[in-house]
């Protein structure tokens, strides 16, 4: 579990009987939100409104809102499927950009700070190690769509933060994401009767969705803004990381994995994305607010839910 020492307990008290709006409430990250702000901060005012209660690409869906005058928005809505964004260009244009620019609109309405995740998809990988002043180079129309969205927001207000996430995992039958869907397939592969896969050496930063929103909600506490980086401590291929996985969830003795080039796996891809890619919590370090914590740590927590373990009974 995370530990949250006095310092942070002091700086969460600023954020307490605040009013949150969460777009894209029904989502992981919007559901670690809604979590994290129930367990930290006292009486807080959650309004955590999934696409059918507000679809963010259409203002008049905001009409209904327009008296609530939130402190925060927290705009985790958008269409977040890489190859979908690749294929239907325009699709991914009206749901990210047009309703990123209707949260500003929005929020300049009700004086409210925007909180905006980003992607890593951002970075086309170049560089060894990326930071904040890292100039973002996306390899897709999700990742360009999606820096395109942050300028957006960071010139729309100088108040606003946008943090650049790791790739993360989190929220079970939600995470639509690598761990959300390689651990259910190989429960479906061992009941099967098969007994190895093939997985590829990409490099990331597993990041547990349940961190980012705790570490996000500190940078809000202290009315943070602009950019910051925010990824797991470590890095990992994702064959290393399904490795783990097993080891955790103790089926190395029933299951192989054998290693493959990204590059091969990347050829059934329709989005691009980098072969490897690792950020730096610069500015978090610098301000002494990183609180991520090593993948192996939060990924042994999240294994550990009854969901995982019902798989592989």
């Amino acid at each position: 579990m995370l530990s949250i020492d006095d310092q942070d307990h002091d700086y969460l008290k600023n954020l307490s009987g605040k009013k949150f709006l969460i777009t894209g409430g029904n989502g992981m990250l919007g559901n670690s939100f809604l979590n994290q702000l129930k367990i930290n901060i006292s009486s807080p005012k959650i309004y955590c409104l999934n696409r059918s209660e507000l679809n963010v690409s259409n203002f008049n869906s905001f009409k209904k809102y327009i008296d609530l005058k939130p402190d925060f928005i927290i705009h985790c809505a958008g269409l977040v499927n890489a190859d979908l964004c690749e294929k239907n260009k325009e699709d991914g244009r009206v749901n990210i950009l047009k309703g990123t620019k209707n949260i500003m609109d929005f929020a300049k309405i009700n004086n409210s700070k925007v909180f905006y995740p980003q992607s890593f998809l951002i970075y086309d990988g170049s560089d060894n190690v990326v930071n904040e002043n890292t100039i973002p180079k996306p390899l897709s129309v999700y990742g360009s769509l999606k820096l395109e969205a942050e300028n957006i927001v960071l010139k729309s207000s100088n108040n606003s933060l946008s943090v650049r996430m790791g790739g993360f995992f989190g929220g079970e039958k939600k995470d639509k994401n690598f761990v959300g869907k390689i651990v259910p397939h190989i429960s479906n592969l061992i009941k099967q009767g098969k007994n190895q896969m093939d997985i590829g050496d990409r490099i990331w930063q597993p990041t547990f969705t349940e961190d980012l929103a705790y570490n996000s909600l500190l940078l809000l506490a202290n009315n943070k803004s602009g950019k910051y980086n925010m990824a797991s401590h470590g890095s990992c291929s994702f064959f290393e990381l399904t490795n783990e996985i097993l080891k955790i969830l103790n089926i190395t003795k029933v299951f192989n994995i054998n290693k493959i080039s990204a590059k091969i796996l990347s050829k059934k891809e329709i989005a691009k994305r980098p072969i490897s890619l690792i950020m730096k919590n610069s500015r978090l370090n610098i301000e002494n607010l990183d609180r991520q914590r090593n993948w192996k740590i939060s990924l042994k927590e999240y294994l550990k839910r009854p969901y995982f373990k019902y798989l592989f009974i």
